[in-house]
């Protein structure tokens, strides 16, 4: 065989190894095994398959079915956040899981929290070995528990893929919070507003100036009215000059006629 053939030749096999690794068919590798439908079927309805399908590296936590009731009414974005959290971004057969240090914990990495909605590390596991029994995967959101174990290896292209059974889905202790939206405070109302007293107006300097000085009396005679001893008596004031003056000549008269009456008798 020839040096341009040889080169041809492998050129094209390592196209069709670099094509196959890249083209990951998650359903194809489900649909080998029955138990898996259910799961299968979600994958498939939240959109995640195509995400797995996309990808370089992963290992899927895959349930049998009948164990994922816990999905049951939840939204669909619900539902693709529990299935993204069973998608670990990285490489894990049972052999590289049961060489992991015993009694210790690794985080680990989920296509949730490649996301970017991920919230107080729901996108992490914990995968612990206790060493006397089997591997565990919990949420690393708080108050979760470790109640996920594995079951066994259902399917592995070292590197690329692993499918590896779990005993039931990832208990994530706040599903509904960590997928409904925030809810802002409501507010309080405003404090009502104390209506101040209106201010008296302020008094112009004219005012200012007339209220310091005398007070005038209300009676005080302009310089148009004649004064008060020039002024004609009033009718009521001349009739009682009249009747004093009157008495006063009678008392005279009848004097004169007294003292003449006397001086007579006298004679």
């Amino acid at each position: 065989m020839s040096s341009p053939a040889v080169a041809l030749f492998f050129s094209l096999l390592f196209l069709l190894l670099v094509a196959d690794a890249a083209n990951l068919d998650i359903s194809k590798i489900l649909s080998s095994s029955s138990d898996f439908s259910d799961f299968d079927n979600m994958l498939k309805e939240t959109g995640v398959a195509d995400e797995i399908n996309n990808k370089e590296t992963v290992t899927v936590l895959a349930v049998s079915n009948g164990n994922l009731g816990a999905l049951s009414g939840q939204t669909t974005e619900a539902k693709k956040m529990v299935m993204s959290v069973h998608v670990v971004l990285d490489f894990y057969d049972e052999t590289k899981l049961n060489k992991s240090h015993t009694n210790s914990s690794k985080i680990l990495t989920t296509l949730y929290q490649q996301s970017g909605q991920a919230r107080n590390q729901v996108g992490f596991l914990n995968m612990t070995n206790t060493g006397n029994g089997p591997v565990v995967f919990s949420s690393a959101a708080p108050n979760s528990n470790l109640v996920s174990q594995l079951v066994k290896e259902v399917y592995t292209k070292p590197y690329d893929i692993a499918v590896l059974q779990v005993s039931s889905l990832i208990n994530i202790a706040s599903i509904s919070s960590a997928t409904a939206p925030s809810i802002a405070p409501v507010a309080a109302p405003p404090p009502r507003k104390i209506l101040a007293p209106a201010s008296a107006p302020t008094p112009s300097a004219d005012t200012v100036a007339d209220a310091n000085s005398p007070a005038t009396s209300l009676t005080k005679p302009t310089d148009a009215s004649p004064a008060a001893g020039d002024a004609p008596a009033s009718t009521e004031e001349k009739s009682a000059v009249s009747v004093t003056c009157g008495d006063y000549v009678a008392s005279t008269i009848l004097m004169v006629f007294t003292c003449a009456w006397l001086l007579l008798t006298m004679i």
